[in-house]
């Protein structure tokens, strides 16, 4: 199968997840079971999620920052925390870079194909704010090494 073909239902391996409430486990369950783990697809869609909830949380921050208040929100609070809704995208959205990357170098795409790949992946247009340039940033860096790992 090619890094841009559809996912074979039969042949490549879906996301699956213990049933259970966490944010991760929501996460999963979106991505559905006919995105194969390491498609471009579900790069595309865990880079979706993730930039997203990048965007709401830097979008909180300047909201909180512009007010110049010590009074904090509850979004804020939830924001903060390391254990928040955007570390979990976060990592899915680097274990799905991972999964890709590694999954072309083993078809014999190029590095630079790889990155053509990854870019257009991460190339919504409707996701333009701060966090998903800075998600951008991170995911061609985490392909990169994924794919140059040994």
């Amino acid at each position: 199968m090619g890094a841009t073909d559809r996912p074979d239902p039969a042949g490549a391996s879906t996301v699956r997840t213990a049933a259970g409430d966490s944010p991760a486990a929501d996460a999963m369950r979106d991505c559905g079971p006919e995105i194969a783990v390491g498609s471009w697809e579900h790069l595309q869609a865990a880079f979706a999620r993730a930039a997203t909830v990048a965007d709401r949380a830097v979008g909180l921050w300047l909201a909180r920052d512009a007010k110049g208040s010590t009074v904090r929100s509850h979004a804020a609070d939830i924001a903060d925390r390391p254990d928040t809704e955007l570390s979990v995208q976060r990592a899915l959205a680097r274990a799905a870079a991972t999964a890709y990357a590694r999954r072309v170098r083993a078809e014999g795409l190029a590095p630079e194909q790889m990155l053509v790949l990854v870019k257009a992946a991460t190339s919504i247009h409707g996701l333009l704010g701060f966090g998903a340039q800075a998600l951008t940033s991170d995911i061609v860096r985490w392909s990169i090494d994924a794919y140059f790992e040994d």
